[in-house]
């Protein structure tokens, strides 16, 4: 049985790659677990702050990485206009980084991948993050970045960068979904979008509306180039 499991996906790599996806998805739905990998897009979106403060020519004073998957970036801005470029780069910035990981894997980059991963490790944990979880959290996904990209399998390396690049494609789309309904239900709670609010004058919704828009048509640019054609699970079986 198991022979022909391992043969069916040789024959297969589109089902393969909608597995990894669908274990992705479920992984996010499993209580702790969930919100270790989760981290890595709050990474992403922590660290897209952070880079549009340094290109307007801002400061970056810190960032937090929480155990509940939020997090914070401090940053430091010469104009409400700059500020306002700054607060809205986070989530729109999580969804190109998930889509250039998966870029990566379908170019067969994965050993790239995995040292620009380890790199961004490493440079927020020496310059930017100083909370303990957050220390935590890039000392243990660094390592097993490493291990993976060093120690496993080429295959088993594959899948496992595939299998984060995955979950953090799903997850920036779920988090601006879930920060969209926040604007509309409770627009003084909804984080970023309330931020600019404040800086700018224009709602809250409209603003969630104008990232969420970015962010899908950003998955459904990944979703055409990148992911297998779905009828490939068909055809590949002789249906």
């Amino acid at each position: 049985m198991a022979t022909e499991i391992t043969t069916f996906f040789d024959k297969n790599p589109a089902a393969v790659f909608y597995a990894v996806f669908a274990l992705s998805l479920l992984l996010l739905k499993i209580p702790y677990l969930n919100n270790f990998f989760k981290t890595l897009n709050t990474l992403f979106h922590e660290n897209g702050h952070a880079l549009a403060a340094i290109l307007l020519s801002g400061e970056v004073i810190e960032i937090k990485l929480n155990s509940n998957t939020s997090g914070s970036a401090l940053t430091k801005s010469q104009s409400r206009f700059r500020a306002a470029l700054v607060t809205f780069s986070g989530y729109p910035l999580a969804i190109f980084a998930a889509t250039g990981l998966i870029w990566l894997w379908a170019s067969g980059n994965i050993r790239t991948g995995f040292f620009m991963l380890v790199s961004l490790a490493i440079i927020n944990l020496i310059f930017l993050v100083r909370n303990t979880f957050g220390i935590f959290w890039l000392i243990t996904f660094s390592v097993l970045c490493y291990l993976a990209a060093m120690h496993f399998s080429a295959r088993l390396s594959g899948l496992f960068f595939l299998f984060i690049g995955l979950i953090g494609f799903a997850e920036a789309i779920i988090s601006t979904a879930g920060i969209t309904f926040l604007a509309f239900s409770n627009s003084k709670k909804a984080g970023d979008m309330s931020i600019l609010a404040k800086l700018t004058g224009l709602p809250s919704q409209l603003w969630a509306i104008i990232t969420l828009a970015i962010v899908l048509l950003t998955a459904y640019y990944c979703f055409i180039n990148f992911f297998p054609p779905p009828m490939q699970l068909f055809a590949l079986q002789g249906v």
